[in-house]
Formats: structure tokens, sequence, C-alpha cells
């Protein structure tokens, strides 16, 4: 087996290369610090088996940042191996940094041009003669584009003249002298386009409201009509497959608790939560092309002096925004910062993070009295949880005090999104999604359903019953914990118990609970009914969507927190988030018990107002010496 890395400064394509060359699915993204490890896969090509590694970007080999250490520490080990130093054709300059350390410290290099596309008529041969290495152009999302390359490394292990038979890759070029030669060899200018539109976006005046506009027209896209058209579409197809199984199952020749169990408590449960599927992948669509277009970058440059005030930095931007896909996830992506306080700090406050398992409760709830305004509404609550983050945030800094961290950003053109990656990343979102349902979903929705079926003798109630269950008996021991909230219905502890082993949950047990059929319609027919087991009024439906918003992540982001922080610190978010879940809902739902849901709202308002400026009263600012206010001069 014969052994590739891939060296280059962050977010210069080096996943999107590997993806292409190993024929994976990688997350890639037009965005700083995508991969937190070294990742590996074989490939073949021609008569040879080749081993492909692809390390965190890094600018030196000296590393500062903990992934650009793990990529230094790997090229130290396997300094006999082929280097595939990728750079981006349109940052040559500073990318050649790293490549003359490479060159300088013996490393065997091939340097790879990415986005030649982007350069046309850049003159590679004269830069390679220079450099004395061999130089290829591609396009790291096209197979066609890597043909060159993947030949390049081939002649590599097999000819016995060529570049590296002399072992003669030092240069004796200064980085001044490799400036003149690109310039020599590219006069077009990368970045005009998007300096342009740059002084419009990066301006302190309209970033917010853009950025805010941005956000809406994708929850309006995801939620109102465009997102509920696709949805019904699909939707129809899912139905048609449920009742042809369904009238399967029935016409077998086995008991009916068998049929109750496989129609009522397997199919129920699939249906009930892969009707959002769609709405789902929309979301994670959106936010993937803002990622590809560049946006992202731009974001958390305006964000890092808020950021920064709450001990965090813009590259804490990147597993926030990952929070919204899976808190697990995030969680992983911190080993990107730099500092250790500074990936705790990170990390604590992902939990927050709206995941897109909490999309389908916040549909399926939110519709029930908010139906024509319900993309305001799921904004709203996104709104809401990103204010939850910064307040935490707040609070980490001071318990864990924040040093002054540099903030190094690749600022990327702005680039049309690739429709090829777009739809593999929602393809891989659909994937994961589906084996989540075909596995924990299918699993936790049995124990459920045969919990709620079967009394503590062990008798088949057949679903008439609920409060004969041992489902029952355990819940409704809770249930007055959560009177004081307005959710002491036992159905609903139930299902909110069986939400900590995963959010979907939380919806198939609305679903079970209730008896439906699985569809959302006719779920949301249910909940509006005094009749059902699990009923919302207007002021419940609030308090559940909250709770749910707030409340202890799963077992899966529990046990990342675990891995990457600690027992200890695992224990604590899933105590402090429950905590506050149930301190918010309490202070709510006696609000809008003794007062209308407007009066709440503005209520909160004032009392934020008042808790910022009682803040700002308090704060101390840090004496610099250099004034005779006092006697420390």
């Amino acid at each position: 087996m014969k052994n590739i890395i891939l060296v280059g400064n962050p977010n210069v394509g080096k996943t999107t290369l590997f993806n292409t060359l190993t024929k994976s699915n990688d997350k890639a993204s037009n965005w700083h610090g995508v991969t937190v490890g070294v990742k590996e896969k074989d490939f073949h090509f021609k008569t040879d088996d080749f081993k492909a590694y692809d390390l965190p970007g890094l600018y030196s080999l000296s590393g500062y940042s903990n992934e650009e250490k793990i990529a230094c520490d790997f090229l130290k080990k396997n300094k006999d191996d082929l280097i595939v130093n990728i750079c981006d054709a349109n940052n040559l300059k500073r990318n050649m940094i790293l490549t003359k350390e490479l060159l300088d410290n013996s490393y065997n290099v091939i340097l790879a041009v990415n986005m030649i596309n982007e350069q046309k008529g850049m003159d590679l041969k004269k830069l390679g003669e220079s450099l004395n290495v061999p130089v290829i152009g591609i396009d790291a999302r096209k197979a066609k584009s890597v043909n060159e390359l993947k030949n390049a490394i081939f002649d590599y292990f097999n000819q016995e003249n060529g570049y590296f038979s002399d072992k003669i890759n030092k240069i004796n070029l200064s980085l001044e002298k490799i400036d003149k030669i690109i310039d020599s060899i590219n006069k077009n200018a990368p970045y005009k386009t998007s300096d342009k539109i740059d002084k419009i976006v990066l301006n302190k005046f309209l970033f917010l409201p853009i950025f805010l506009l941005i956000l809406l027209s994708v929850f309006y896209l995801t939620f109102g009509w465009f997102g509920e058209m696709v949805s019904s579409a699909i939707n129809i197809c899912f139905d048609k497959i449920y009742i042809a199984i369904s009238n399967f199952i029935k016409n077998l020749n086995i008991s009916l608790i068998l049929k109750d169990f496989f129609i009522l408590g397997i199919l129920n449960s699939i249906l009930s939560i892969i009707e959002f599927l769609p709405q789902i992948i929309l979301l994670m669509t959106f936010i993937n092309i803002i990622e590809d277009t560049g946006l992202m970058s731009r974001i958390a440059f305006m964000f890092d002096g808020v950021l920064s005030k709450i001990g965090l930095t813009g590259k804490s931007l990147f597993s926030i925004m990952m929070g919204y896909g899976c808190t697990a996830t995030a969680v992983i992506t911190t080993r990107n910062l730099e500092k250790k306080d500074l990936r705790k700090r990170t990390a604590l406050i992902l939990p927050f993070s709206t995941c897109s398992a909490k999309l389908p409760i916040f549909l399926v709830i939110s519709s029930l009295y908010f139906e024509h305004h319900k993309y305001l509404f799921v904004f709203g609550l996104y709104l809401f949880s990103i204010l939850l983050q910064i307040v935490f945030a707040m609070i980490v800094s001071k318990i864990l005090p924040a040093e002054k961290t540099p903030f190094v950003l690749e600022m990327p053109k702005y680039r049309l999104p690739y429709l090829k990656k777009i739809f593999k990343d929602s393809l891989s979102v659909a994937m994961e999604f589906l084996y989540k349902v075909g596995t924990t979903i299918v699993v936790a929705g049995a124990i459920f359903w045969v919990l709620q079926n079967f009394s503590c003798n062990f008798v088949y109630l057949a679903g008439q019953d609920f409060s004969k269950s041992i489902l029952f008996a355990v819940s409704s021991r809770l249930a007055i914990l959560f009177k004081p909230i307005g959710l002491g219905q036992a159905g609903i502890v139930a299902v909110l118990l069986f939400g900590l082993i995963a959010k979907e949950l939380v919806i198939v047990g609305l679903s079970l609970v209730n008896g439906t059929s699985g569809s959302a319609e006719i779920l949301s027919k249910t909940l509006l009914s005094s009749a059902s087991i699990c009923y919302f009024t207007k002021t419940s439906s609030i308090i559940f969507l909250l709770f749910t918003l707030i409340y202890s992540p799963c077992i899966s982001a529990l046990s990342t927190i675990k891995n990457e922080l600690g027992l200890k610190t695992s224990i604590f978010v899933f105590v402090f988030q429950t905590l506050v879940a149930y301190l918010i809902c309490f202070l709510t739902y006696t609000s809008l018990k003794n007062f209308s849901f407007f009066i709440a709202v503005l209520c909160t308002i004032i009392l934020a107002i008042i808790v910022s400026f009682v803040i700002k009263l308090t704060h101390k600012s840090k004496c610099k010496g250099n004034c005779n206010a006092c006697n420390k001069i």
C-alpha cells in the first residue's frame, strides 16, 4: 500500500480532493477547519493501491492551533511518504509559505493548484520549473480534472527517473522571489468581485439586517408554502407505502398482538417521524448553500467581536452552526479550537442549539395554534435558543475566564453553490436520518408501544386503557413534578422521558399514546381534543415547545460530551439544562396564566433590558494605568 498525504492551508479543498480521489462523502465546506482529525481511505489507480490521508489545515510546520499540531505530528512521523500539497489558485502567495517549508524540510511534494478553473491562463509549468516539483492544476470537485494528478502520483511511485530521483527538493528561492514568479504567471485579480460584494455585506450597518433577512428567508422557504408543498408531495408517497405495508401485515396469519406490534408499534413509529424528512433536508440544504457561497466565513468574521465579549471567537460559530444539524457532531468539531478552555466554553453552550431532531416537534406543536404564522414561530424559537447560548456563554466565561485568542480566518471567494456537492450533502443528511429511524427510533418506538399496551401484570391492553399500562404507572408518579409548569399529563411526561433517548421520539411517543396512524395531520387533530390522552391548550403548547427546546440533550450528545469533556461535565449539562428549562417554563406558565401572551412577551423584554442595564452598571472596567482617577498610575 502506497501512502499519500493531503496537506494544505485551511479551506483550500483538501477534503473535497480526498472525497474525489477515494469516492467518499466526508463533510467538505467553503469554511475554515472542517477536518478535525486525520482521515484515511484506500483507492485504486491503474495497477496500484493507495492510501490517502486527509490532514487538518495548517499554515506552518511549527503548528499553533490544535488541528495544526495534529497535522504536524503526523507529517513528522511519515516524512518519507508522498505529500500532495493543495493550494488555492486564488491565494497562491499565502499558500507558498507552507509549500516552501515542506520543500526546505526535504518532504516529497507534488503541488496541486486547486480551483484552477477560476484562474485561467496561469502558467503552472513555469512555477513547477522554479520550485523543482510537479505542479498540477485541478478542480478538486471533478473526477476528470484530478486524473492528471493521479498520473503524477502513479509516476512518482513507478518511474526511476523524475523529480524525486535525486531528492533535490530544497529550493534556494526566497518567498519574495516566489511571489514575483506568481505575479508573472498570473495577472488576474481573484477577489475583485468578492471585494465589491463585501463592501455591502460587511458594512457594519447593513450586515445584521442582511443576516436576519437571509435567516428569515431560509425559514420561510423551509416551513412556509414551499416547504409544505414539497413535504406534501413526498408524504403522499409515504402514505401509500404505509397503507400497502399495513394491509399486507393485516392479511398475515399471525396473532393480533403481533399485528398491532408491527403496524402500531413499528410502522407508526417510522411514519410519524419520516414525514418530516423533506423539511429537515430543505433546512440543511439551505445551510449548506450559505456555507458553499462563502457567507459563513463572513458571518463568523462579523460576529467575532460580539463572541469575544462572551469568551468565544468567530471560529466557535462553525461549531454552533453545526449544532443546528446535530449536537453530538458539533461537540466533536470543537477540537478545531486552539485553547482547551475555549473548546470547553464552546462545547458547553452547544446543547442549547436547536438540532434538526427538534424540528418535527416544533412543526407539529406550533401548527396547533399558530398554523398561519408557523415559520415565524419556529424562527422565534431559533432566535430564543441563540439568546440562551449568549446568556449561558456569559455565565461560563465568568467561571472559565477566557484567554485572549488571536482570530485567524480564511475569507474565501464568493462562489456559486456546487449543485453536485449540495446534492451529496443533502443525500448524506437523508441517509443519516433514515439510519437513525431504522435503528434508534424503531427500537425505542417498539419499547414505548410495549410499555403503553401492557399492564404491570403483562396483560395486553390493546391501547384501550392507558391508565393501567406500565408506562402510565411510571409517568404518572413523575407528573406531579411537571404540574407547576402546566405539563402534568402522564402521557406528556412519558414522551418527554423518551425524548432523552432521541428528540425524534417525542413525536413518535405522542403518535403512539394517542393511537394515530402516524400522519402529522391526524396527530394534530388528536392533540387539540381534550378527549385524547395527550392534548394541548394554547398555553401548554407554548410551554411544551419551550421545554423541548431547552431541556437535556439526547443520550448521543451527552455521550459525546462525556468523551470530550468528562463524565462530570455531561452530568452537569443534563442537570443544568433541565433545571433551566423548568425555571423558564415555570416563569412563562405563571405569566401566561395571569397575563395575556403579549403582556408576558412585553414583560420579558422589559426584564431583559433591566438585566442588561444592571450588568452594564456593575461591570468593572480593567484599569489601564493611564488616567488620574485613582492612585494606580
